[in-house]
């Protein structure tokens, strides 16, 4: 039997797309492994342990952290710090717009006693088998509607959020006097406000800056008042 080179390049071409759907599965069966990790820490009440294990994860390693869960990684100091911030304004709460799973806000309400909401859009596909895990109860706002008006009593945060003409109305109505914006400091990944978007920006004043990551920052303003 002649084995043609037509042969061996059907047979190349076979190998290559059996590798790379073993890797396709193995990044889905390592995604899969770890929401389902998280989900048990989650339901034990377990912050801490979970903030331990995202530390454990960095890029361009064999076990990548999965962004769809949490966009940052950040330490308990990170949570700290984003506390301590809204409480010297005399609030003790926060709406999230744009929490995604709400992994985040949970985390910040287990770990700092703060009371914490969360926005997002599209029930749709948050309620679908497609959707990844979330971790707090979602409040769902109407997209074709002007954004509604977070309370003064909280504190308005956005993480990697994607846009930042959306988020101008929100700020727009806000009466409150704490901001938040976590969000990338490098051109590597985007987001929309940018963390310090907002410095000397109306009534805002920059009063914190916390290194999350090399990549990430968290900015705290507080409202000036005349």
């Amino acid at each position: 039997m002649n084995f043609s080179e037509s042969d061996a390049i059907s047979s190349d071409a076979s190998e290559g797309d059996k590798a790379e759907h073993d890797v396709a599965a193995e990044t889905e069966g390592w995604r899969t492994t770890l929401r389902e990790e998280i989900v048990a820490l989650h339901q034990k009440g377990e912050a801490y342990t979970i903030l331990s294990l995202v530390s454990t994860f960095t890029e361009n390693k064999t076990r990548p952290w999965d962004p769809l869960l949490l966009w940052v990684q950040p330490q308990p100091c990170c949570l700290s710090a984003l506390a301590a911030h809204v409480r010297a304004a005399n609030i003790s709460a926060l709406v999230s717009v744009g929490c995604g799973t709400g992994l985040l806000e949970w985390l910040i309400q287990a770990i700092t006693g703060l009371s914490v909401v969360g926005y997002e859009v599209n029930a749709s596909w948050w309620t679908s088998k497609y959707a990844p895990p979330t971790f707090i109860p979602l409040t769902f706002v109407d997209q074709e509607a002007p954004p509604p008006k977070v309370p003064h009593t909280h504190a308005l945060m956005c993480c990697y959020f994607n846009n930042a003409k959306v988020f101008r109305q929100y700020v727009s109505a806000y009466e409150g006097p704490v901001l938040l914006i976590i969000g990338a400091t490098s051109g590597d990944r985007h987001t929309d406000p940018h963390p310090l978007d907002y410095v000397d920006r109306d009534t805002w004043r920059l009063t914190l800056t916390h290194r999350i990551s090399t990549h990430d920052l968290l900015a705290g303003y507080h409202r000036q008042t005349r």
